[in-house]
Parts: C-alpha cells; structure tokens; sequence
C-alpha cells in the first residue's frame, strides 16, 4: 500500500486561491465582452438603417427628379455667376 503524501497548507490555499482569482477573472472577461458584442449589434444596427435612409433619400431624389422632368439641371439663382440665357433656353425647351 502506497503511504500518502502530506502537502502543505500554504499550498493548498494557495491553490483555492488562484481558483478563485481565474474564476474571478473569467466572471470579468466573459461581461466585458458581451458588453462589446452587445455595444457592436447596436452600432451595427444603427449603420445599417442609416444606410436604407441614405438609400431611400437617393430613391426619393430620383423619383421626384423623373417626376419633375428637370432632367438633373438644377439652378441656382443665388450665384452670382448665374447665367439667365441658359436657364431661359431651359424653359423654352421644356415647354416647347
């Protein structure tokens, strides 16, 4: 028969303790990162409506631009370099 063998008590707390401190540790890893994963779904959601806004405002855009028939020339009669004959031969064809 084998005799067993003492080990000391220092060792043995020793061991609980860093049990506990892994367990400790892996408790704090595995919140963090369910926070990030969580904090990622939300910032992923987000990006991924404000592009179907960005899709539905060029859509908008397009359909009000075929709508309109301006044919995408767009005037704008605040600039000082502003040219009238060009934007009168524009309605002149757009009603003749």
């Amino acid at each position: 028969m084998s005799q067993v063998r003492q080990v000391s008590s220092l060792f043995k707390i020793a061991r609980w303790g860093v049990l506990g401190v892994g367990l400790s540790y892996g408790f704090v890893h595995a919140r963090t990162l369910h926070k990030d994963a969580q904090v990622k779904r939300i910032e992923d959601a987000y990006a991924r409506k404000v592009a179907l806004i960005e899709e539905a405002k060029k859509k908008f855009a397009d359909l009000n631009a075929a709508k309109n028939g301006s044919g995408g020339e767009q005037f704008n009669f605040e600039d000082p370099n502003f040219d009238a004959d060009k934007w009168v031969k524009h309605l002149e064809s757009k009603f003749n």
